[in-house]
């Protein structure tokens, strides 16, 4: 082999081995030269799918956190209720409600009974929690059984208390004189006791009207046999109603209406009535008068020897309880008749009995009243009103009031101590219960039973 070739053979050999060393050197760490930096490799995809859980995970909390605080807004007092309401206060969850009442004065009996009763489930709803984060707060003022009174209270709770609506304000012969406040202000009036039967928006009748209720004492009536019916009413909206009864329901049964008599409200001047109705030789008699009226009424009869049937609206006889009884002689009360709105207070029913029990520890105004009849009933009406609350969802607009409670035909309300309630739009639709029953005083026992079922007016 010549120089040349052994020197090209050595030194490829030479090359092959530095070049085998030099893998061998940079596997191991050795010195080499600097190598130009790099950009960051992309981590593997297993850190990548790490990294994506954590913001899913984190986006996941935030979305979390996003829908507790909603759902803590949406569980708020007044969460769906948009724009500013009368009574309604969002930042403290309470709502303003009001009602007037005879609390003194000549209707003082029944006005501590019904007083009470609102009182008393407006006391039990705020222990239970409210409703949909609200509690309630009512006021109330003594009207004292007064027309100007009471329209002075009305307005007073609208313009300086701010009350929301009214809930069981009673005083027949008052209550429409505040219709024009009321609908000048928008503020519903749920379940007035026994007021006239009239189109309003605001107003919500939840007891049968008192034309409905003389029907009914009518149907009695001819049940036992009578056949002349005659009738003594004030000379205002609520005596109206019992005339109209008497028009409408004596050819029902083919009775003769022999007399129709006028008292002046607030009057105790009965006597030219009730010499009108002796004279004309009535066998029943159907009255739309105040408690008082009603007592002298029944007093006057049996001193002259009368004893026709006598039948009044369950406000005017108080049924249930002493309001009327109570003022006229044992011997004259025996045997009156009242038309029932809802049940006695001492039925067995477990509505009733809870309201019992509540009535027994309750130590409020009122809580010394002599009529607990009406106790039972103004609970069960603010019972209802509550029942119709839960069911605006948090949206206390008045114009969504209205539309559910014009939507109760489909959905009706039922609290087990009053008709069925099942409101429906106007005309016509917010006289909400048909239907009354009877029930008949026992003066030896002083208690009262319900001697007809609740039925609406035969046709």
């Amino acid at each position: 082999m010549s120089k040349l070739l052994k020197v090209l053979v050595l030194l490829f050999a030479v090359a092959l081995v530095a070049a085998a060393c030099g893998n061998d050197d940079d596997d191991d760490g050795g010195s080499a030269a600097p190598a130009p930096e790099a950009t960051e490799a992309p981590a593997p995809e297993e850190d990548m799918a790490e990294e994506d859980m954590a913001e899913e995970d984190m986006a996941e909390e935030d979305m979390a956190e996003e829908d507790m605080a909603e759902e803590e807004m949406a569980d708020g007092c007044a969460a769906h209720t948009d724009d500013d309401v009368r009574g309604v206060d969002k930042e403290n969850g309470v709502i303003t409600i009001g009602s007037s009442q005879p609390f003194t004065g000549r209707a003082a009996v029944a006005g501590e009974g019904l007083i009470a009763g609102i009182i008393i489930a407006v006391e039990e709803v705020n222990a239970n929690g409210g409703i949909d984060g609200c509690t309630f707060e009512l006021v109330w003022e003594d009207d004292r059984f007064e027309i100007e009174q009471m329209v002075t209270n009305v307005r007073k709770m609208i313009e300086q208390d701010n009350v929301w609506g009214f809930v069981g304000t009673a005083g027949s012969q008052a209550i429409p004189s505040t219709y024009p406040d009321i609908e000048a202000a928008g503020t519903p009036l749920w379940g007035p006791v026994s007021p006239a039967d009239q189109d309003i928006q605001q107003v919500y009748l939840t007891n049968p009207t008192r034309t409905e209720q003389g029907r009914i004492c009518i149907d009695h009536f001819a049940e036992q046999g009578a056949t002349k019916v005659a009738a003594i009413g004030q000379d205002n909206e609520l005596g109206e109603e019992a005339f109209n009864a008497i028009d409408l329901q004596a050819p029902v049964h083919g009775m003769e209406i022999v007399a129709k008599e006028e008292v002046e409200v607030l009057s105790d001047a009965v006597a030219p009535a009730v010499l009108s109705v002796i004279d004309s030789g009535a066998d029943a008699v159907l009255t739309a008068l105040d408690g008082t009226q009603n007592g002298l009424v029944l007093d006057q009869f049996h001193e002259a020897g009368f004893n026709p049937l006598v039948c009044s609206d369950q406000g005017s006889a108080g049924a249930g309880g002493q309001t009327t009884v109570g003022l006229a002689n044992p011997e004259a009360a025996d045997g009156y008749l009242g038309a029932l709105q809802g049940a006695l207070p001492d039925s067995d029913m477990e509505f009733v009995q809870h309201w019992a029990g509540l009535w027994e520890a309750y130590e409020g105004p009122g809580s010394e009243s002599l009529a607990p009849n009406f106790s039972l009933q103004t609970y069960s009406i603010t019972r209802a009103f509550f029942e119709l609350w839960d069911r605006l969802d948090g949206d206390y607009s008045y114009e969504n009031f209205h539309a559910t409670a014009e939507g109760m035909a489909d959905d009706p309300i039922l609290i087990p101590a009053m008709p069925v309630l099942a409101c429906g739009p106007l005309p016509g639709g917010h006289s909400c219960a048909s239907g009354a029953g009877i029930s008949e005083y026992d003066a030896d026992t002083e208690t009262w039973t319900q001697v007809r079922e609740f039925l609406p007016p035969a046709s």
